[in-house]
This record gives structure tokens, sequence and C-alpha cells, in this order.
């Protein structure tokens, strides 16, 4: 009893036993004012079971953090999301309707700090061969999860990204072999005008691929202050000492720059 003598009935919250797909489902249908929604994470992994008339739409001009594993949606719709700091995606299509990837990319283009899944990339370098990607202007941090040869796609990106500063390569697993003749990068090389910090997390064996690479990120980068670079420790001590000094030794265009070179930790 409270103190007007009426009985005080416990408060049951059925929400939260809920399915997270039928949370979602609500949260979606309730009113942009009623959720001061500010993260999200939102996982549809696997290819069974693909619906190909759901839309999953996300409008939430409050949110800051978004999660997205879509690897079995037809279609995502991304309004309002100006508010948004970080974002870390994945995204899995065979054969990807343009208006999809463009809403995606669109809706995330004003983000601070990004993650993206390999997978992501090639369905970002895919779309720019026959559309213009949008403009990453607020884009400082971006981080790249491999798991083969894909940079080279990465380079198409970064482009869009006028005013990045930190770009971590990292590595979800054994970077696969490089296809002979495969190559993406052609043309006039584009200088990375705002890169100011960069770090290749796969420990390097000293192989044409990644020579490449390193060559490229210190003879584009106009201001870079940083290049944290590890040797495989398979490496034979000889070929170690040969590497790293070739490493070190590579042209930069920018004359402040720093190359580090450390033993993979693991």
């Amino acid at each position: 009893m409270d103190e007007d003598g009426e009985k005080r009935y416990g408060v049951v919250d059925w929400i939260s036993n809920l399915p997270d797909s039928l949370k979602f489902e609500i949260l979606l249908n309730l009113p942009t004012k009623e959720v001061s929604l500010l993260s999200l994470t939102y996982f549809a992994s696997g290819y069974e079971n693909l619906v190909e008339d759901l839309v999953v739409v996300i409008d939430a001009p409050r949110l800051e953090y978004l999660s997205l594993r879509a690897h079995r949606i037809a279609s995502f719709e991304l309004n309002n999301l100006a508010s948004l700091v970080k974002a870390d995606i994945d995204m899995v299509y065979d054969h990807p309707k343009t208006h999809v990837i463009q809403n995606v990319l669109r809706g995330i283009s004003s983000v601070k700090d990004l993650i993206i899944s390999s997978s992501t990339l090639e369905v970002i370098y895919n779309y720019s061969r026959c559309e213009t990607l949008p403009l990453f202007r607020n884009l400082s941090s971006l981080r790249v999860e491999f798991d083969n040869y894909k940079w080279e796609m990465l380079l198409i990106f970064l482009e869009s990204c006028p005013n990045l500063k930190s770009l971590v390569m990292g590595s979800t697993s054994t970077w696969g072999p490089k296809k002979e003749g495969s190559s993406i990068i052609y043309g006039p090389q584009c200088l990375l005008t705002s890169l100011e910090y960069v770090e290749i997390e796969r420990p390097l064996k000293g192989e044409a691929m990644e020579m490449k690479l390193v060559g490229y990120l210190l003879e584009n980068s106009t201001i870079l202050k940083k290049l944290n670079l590890r040797l495989d420790k398979s490496i034979k001590k000889e070929e170690y000492v040969v590497l790293k000094e070739e490493l070190l030794t590579i042209p930069r265009l920018s004359t402040s720059c720093q190359v580090v070179v450390s033993d993979d930790p693991h």
C-alpha cells in the first residue's frame, strides 16, 4: 500500500524480454521524438532466408553510434543521421542495387569516425565504378578491416575523404594471395593532403604488393607525420635487416614523416 492506501503494483518491463528483432520493429514504428535513440546495433548475418522485399529504415536524428551488419537484408534506408559520430559498417551484397548502396553511403556521409570491413570496401569500390561517391567531409578517422589484398580499392574511397587524418589498416586474418594482373592502381596517383597518421597492422614480409602500398602512402601523403609498420616474426634475421632498411629509405613526400618499424608482437 502507498500513503494514500492504494495498492502499488510492480512495474513489469515486458519490452526487455522481447526478441531483438521485435524490439527493433517497435522502435522503427515509434515517432522519432519518442525514440531519443543515441546508439544502435543491427545485426543480420548469413545468406539464408533473404527477404527480397524487406526494407529496414533507420530514421534517428540524434543517433551518434551505428553498428550495421547487413548480410541478408535486401534494402536499407538511412535517414536524418546528421549527428552520427561513429559507424561500424559490414555489408555483403553479391548483386547490390545501386540505390541501396547510394542510400547507405549518403546516410553515413557525415560520420567522423568510420570502421568498414573488406567486403564493405568492395561494395563501395564496385559502386564507384558506375556512380560518384558522396564526399565524407567530416571523416577524420578511418579503420579498414582487411582479409586480403583489397587495400587497392581503398585508394578510390580515400579520394572522397578530403579531411581524413588517421588511417588504420587492420587485418581480420592472413591476407590471401594477390592474383597477377588484377592491380587496381592506375593513372595519376592521388595526393593525400590531410593524412597525418597511418598504421598497417598486418605484419609485412616484404612482398611486392606490400612494398607498393607503403611506397604509395609515403610518396603521396603531403603532411604525413607518422607511419607505423610491423615485420613478420618469421623473417630470417638477415632478411629482417635488409627489409627494415628498405622500408626506412623509401622516399617520402612529407619531410617531417617518421616511419616506425617494429616486430610483430604475436
